[in-house]
């Protein structure tokens, strides 16, 4: 393949915001995308493109860093540097993954070391080479009490189930409580997992309207009369994707709905740990008709893959177990037992404040980067509607070119009639430096996407 010119490129920066050196890197990104710059064009030497742009060479330098890391330009020595044909898997800046960031003043790798190490020392081989089928040992379920305790009254252990992670307990609640092409209510923007599992289970997920304070009650009475519905799936604590924190009134006014239409409430709530102050859950409020998942995952680490199930019942525990053993079988022994172990010695909450301190410095950071985000102090997501004329999806297509992922709010429509909004996780890129340039990146696209582009899309 014949190398283009030296000269035939060069990047525009008047426009857009942010370091040149992202700019930089995103021109030429945008240039490959375009056609301007094909596979195998030979960019012009550095020192001479640093002369030309009037930056010094540090700048091309960092920028050409950047956009190998991109696998947009290869080097070959004493030949130049060339244009990459590219591919899917190009690395990425991850900002559409919502995980909990590295906790501040947290060593979690050699706390799971330590903590694997002692609890091998301390734990018989066959109780962690054993199947423990149902809702999980005494032991875990009287830890899962005990984390539970923050979000209502100590609930006795046959209230409690220990699954592998939220999904699997969500899944068995779903099958106990609805029947083949039932609806199940929902935020009309929702977590994404929700809406894909009520759909492989052949359930039909129906939108409730909302407003500032998140569901309405005269919505969800009415979509549960139109639909006959008897389950309702609420993310209230730092709501994905709009970061809202359901106050205590409205949720006192969804539970009379709930309680005059006999409808039974999922409290979907990972996220609760990392307030400071958290508003009353529905399991405190209501515990006769609300069933309540609360998983590690996402205030300590993916890494324990543990999840917490409170129930109105034993009956109901009954019910929700045996289809855990049909999905599961059982939760991993050693994560749970190293949760447990976690709980009960206070370092479960200790990994938590750091998650939630390290989750604070990156939302101040990201208010600082970022135009007019919803956001909530302790979270580690925001939320961003984009101005009249920009395209959401063009937005999302724009980043993914430029080496960076982040969630369109399509993503969470139940029924297709999203906003044109975009949710970006500040959790998965764990160098904060690397997180402020993703989020200057973003923001020059932001500031370079215009009308016409995404009318095209």
């Amino acid at each position: 393949m014949s190398a283009q010119s030296d000269r035939q490129w060069l990047p525009d920066l008047r426009e857009g915001g942010g370091p040149l050196y992202l700019r930089i890197a995103e021109a030429l990104a945008e240039a490959r995308a375009n056609g301007l710059l094909q596979p195998g064009d030979r960019l012009p030497p550095q020192r001479e493109l640093a002369q030309r742009l009037g930056v010094d060479l540090t700048t091309i330098t960092r920028a050409f860093t950047e956009a190998r890391r991109r696998n947009l330009i290869d080097a070959a020595p004493g030949r130049g540097t060339f244009v990459t044909p590219g591919a899917a898997e190009e690395p990425i800046l991850d900002l559409s993954m919502n995980i909990p960031p590295a906790p501040a003043g947290v060593n979690l790798p050699a706390l799971i070391k330590s903590g694997i190490d002692g609890l091998l020392k301390r734990s018989s081989a066959e109780a962690l080479l054993s199947y423990h089928p149902g809702p999980g040992s005494p032991v875990e379920r009287a830890a899962g009490s005990l984390w539970l305790e923050r979000a209502g009254p100590r609930l006795p252990i046959g209230r409690v189930a220990v699954g592998a992670g939220a999904q699997s307990l969500l899944a068995a609640v779903m099958m106990t409580a609805t029947r083949d092409a039932e609806t199940v209510l929902a935020d009309r923007l929702t977590y994404p997992g929700f809406i894909a599992l009520a759909k492989a289970m052949n359930r039909r997920p129906a939108a409730v309207g909302a407003d500032e304070h998140g569901m309405r009650p005269d919505r969800l009475e009415e979509a549960a009369s139109r639909h006959g519905a008897r389950l309702v799936y609420l993310n209230p604590t730092l709501h994905n994707p709009t970061t809202l924190v359901m106050p205590e009134h409205r949720r006192c006014d969804l539970i009379d709905v709930a309680r005059r239409m006999g409808l039974t409430l999922i409290e979907d709530d990972p996220y609760s740990p990392l307030l400071p102050r958290p508003v009353p859950s529905f399991l405190a409020l209501a515990p006769e008709i609300t069933i309540h998942i609360a998983t590690l995952a996402k205030c300590i680490s993916p890494f324990l893959r543990t999840a917490f199930l409170a129930v109105p019942d034993g009956a109901a525990l009954e019910n929700v177990a045996r289809h855990l053993r049909s999905l599961t079988l059982m939760a991993p022994p050693l994560m749970t037992g190293l949760a447990a172990e976690w709980i009960r010695d206070g370092t479960a909450q200790e990994i938590a404040r750091g998650v939630r301190r390290e989750a604070e410095a990156r939302q101040v950071l990201a208010g600082g980067i970022l135009p007019s985000v919803a956001t909530h102090g302790s979270g580690f997501h925001v939320w961003m509607p984009l101005d009249e004329g920009q395209s959401a999806a063009a937005i999302v297509e724009k980043a993914q070119r430029r080496g960076l992922a982040v969630s369109g709010a399509a993503e969470f429509a139940i029924d297709g009639d999203a906003p044109e909004a975009v949710r970006i996780a500040l959790g998965a890129v764990q160098d904060r430096r690397k997180l402020s340039e993703a989020l200057q990146s973003l923001t020059a696209i932001l500031g370079s996407s215009t009308a016409p582009e995404g009318a095209l899309v």
